[in-house]
């Protein structure tokens, strides 16, 4: 295995990784004086979304590792997906995030004042340290599958691996003949 394939490797399992952990984490927070309450990525579909996307990379990153034939292709079309996923769903809900917790809440207080406090300082909203960590285990997953670009698998012959005894022996020795 080339040096380029064990960056890439291990760039998909890190973000793969840190992307599953990413998505157990606290996404966001709302405070309103001394109450507060958090969001982790798991408790909507996004955080499971990013879950499924890290677990993705990280098993193609295993799959290199571990030799399967082909793993280096599995890889850069495993992880490519897989950070896309995990980093566009992710940037998504950072950029949405105060409109979604503004909808969530206009079904009990009019949305006109949950604006204003926001804006006034009343009621506080911030991201949290989860979405950052999902966001580079996504940025992570697309550099391993640009660092493939290029990058051919290992002959299946080699690793003794995919299909074998298709070819025929080669041939005995000749007689060693001795001059004696």
């Amino acid at each position: 295995m080339g040096g380029r394939t064990t960056l890439a490797a291990t760039l998909a399992l890190a973000g793969g990784v840190a992307a599953a952990i990413g998505s157990f984490l606290v996404w966001a927070e709302i405070s309103a004086g001394p109450f507060s309450e958090r969001a982790t990525g798991i408790q909507g579909w996004e955080g499971k979304a990013t879950l499924i996307a890290g677990i993705v990379m990280a098993a193609a990153g295993i799959r290199v590792f571990r030799g399967s034939p082909d793993a280096v292709s599995g890889l850069r079309v495993r992880a490519a997906i897989g950070g896309i996923a995990a980093a566009g769903v992710a940037i998504y809900t950072a950029v949405t995030a105060r409109e979604q917790l503004i909808d969530v809440g206009a079904a009990t207080v009019p949305r006109a004042e949950l604006e204003q406090a926001l804006e006034t300082g009343l009621l506080e909203f911030a991201l949290g340290f989860g979405l950052y960590v999902v966001i580079a285990g996504g940025i992570q997953g697309v550099a391993a599958a640009l660092v493939t670009v290029g990058v051919r698998d290992d002959a299946a012959s080699a690793s003794r691996q995919g299909l074998t005894g298709w070819a025929a022996d080669p041939p005995p020795p000749p007689p060693r003949s001795d001059p004696g």
